[in-house]
């Protein structure tokens, strides 16, 4: 394989609440943003940075920093901060239908509110991935997703061991939904993380890229190879620059570069060989070279999936059919911060209860505020009815 590029994403993978409570991250979140704005201001080849799909964290930042909006305004200008395309990210399958498009439908609001956003359905760590997405991404131009769960790649051995809907030769493929609809897709075979720290030692540097390179190129279709320079609440890099001037001095060859999906995904298109495996409809193999699509999380800390399933019913079935019969539009806004509220609860760290006590009960809290507001706008909308 010739002309190599290594695409070096800098990125976080940003659980808004897990193994500690939602207030603990967010403090570790703006460290993140004070070091992300330091570097974008000091070192003009640190070039971007992927805000892990969700514009949640834009909000969750600027709560505690107000005075800092222009700032981000002007980076995500710039194409130094990439944002969306989604609200969150959520758990497929443990909550409803329609909460999966309004996570989809905000997150795209939010994005033209700033301007721009990064057009790729980020699943990076989503517990298994629901057969309707491709549809729903296509609907939402969206042309291609990326993922780590779900799909088993097998490389070049060519030993399809399970079913070959859940199987892949490449890391590249195209992901057919329930309707037909089809994206591209990009699994993370080595993972989110298998670029992450990367050394500046010369020494240290040319272990590492030994191995990650070989194992990048065991399942890469094209010469566009993929490094995810991150992993959950993963502090940004600050001597990335000079970590791949190194590597690129090690490796006169390959052409590695601080990248983003956009340019990504454009050079790995026009690389694509004319064949390609297609996996359709839900992606939830067990085996992701090691990274397994996690099971059983349906019955941890019932109550919650309950909360979830009840809080929905009454945006859904009720408040916003009597919406429309009465013509309230003046509740819309409203509206908005009941699902926004609701969607909090929808990430799989939290709807899968598989987090601290205090996560939890943070959730029980937001449940309580939707139902408030839900009751409220109810109330008002059936008094509408009764005077027409």
């Amino acid at each position: 394989m010739e002309n190599i590029t290594v695409h070096i994403i800098s990125h976080s993978h940003w659980d808004r609440e897990w193994y500690l409570p939602f207030e603990s991250h967010r403090m570790q979140l703006v460290e993140l943003f004070d070091n992300l704005f330091d570097l974008f201001e000091n070192d003009p080849d640190f070039k971007s940075f992927h805000l892990d799909g969700q514009t949640i964290v834009l909000d969750d930042y600027l709560e505690i920093c107000p005075e800092n909006r222009n700032k981000v305004q002007r980076y995500i200008d710039e194409g130094k901060l990439k944002i969306g395309p989604f609200y969150i990210l959520q758990d497929d399958y443990l909550i409803s239908s329609e909460a999966n498009v309004r996570n989809t439908l905000i997150g795209q609001q939010e994005c033209k509110k700033w301007g721009k956003s990064t057009q790729i359905g980020y699943f990076p760590d989503t517990f298994g991935n629901m057969g309707q997405a491709p549809q729903l991404l296509q609907q939402s131009g969206i042309h291609v997703a990326a993922f780590g769960r779900g799909v088993k790649p097998i490389g070049f051995d060519n030993q399809v061991l399970e079913d070959e809907q859940f199987t892949s030769q490449y890391s590249e493929m195209y992901w057919q939904g329930a309707d037909g609809s089809k994206v591209l897709g990009i699994l993370f075979a080595n993972w989110y993380s298998n670029g992450n720290e990367i050394p500046v030692n010369p020494k240290e540097a040319k272990v590492f890229w030994e191995k990650k390179l070989a194992d990048v190129k065991s399942y890469a279709s094209t010469n566009q190879w993929l490094m995810m320079n991150g992993c959950d609440h993963q502090p940004v890099q600050r001597n990335l620059s000079e970590a791949i001037r190194v590597a690129n001095e090690l490796y006169p060859h390959i052409n590695f570069v601080h990248s983003s999906f956009d340019d990504y995904v454009k050079a790995v298109k026009a690389a694509l060989p004319e064949e390609l495996s297609t996996v359709q409809g839900e992606l939830t193999s067990q085996e992701t070279d090691g990274w397994y699509t996690l099971a059983n999380t349906s019955s941890a800390r019932i109550y919650l999936k309950q909360a979830f399933q009840e809080n929905s019913n009454l945006l859904e079935q009720v408040v916003e059919p009597l919406t429309v019969i009465t013509g309230g539009h003046n509740h819309k806004d409203q509206l908005t911060y009941a699902w926004k509220t609701l969607l909090q609860n929808a990430p799989h760290d939290s709807i899968c209860g598989c987090s601290v006590d205090e996560v939890h009960r943070e959730m029980e809290t937001r449940f309580a505020k939707v139902n408030q507001v839900g009751e409220f706008i109810k109330g008002n909308l059936l008094e509408e009815w009764k005077q027409k």
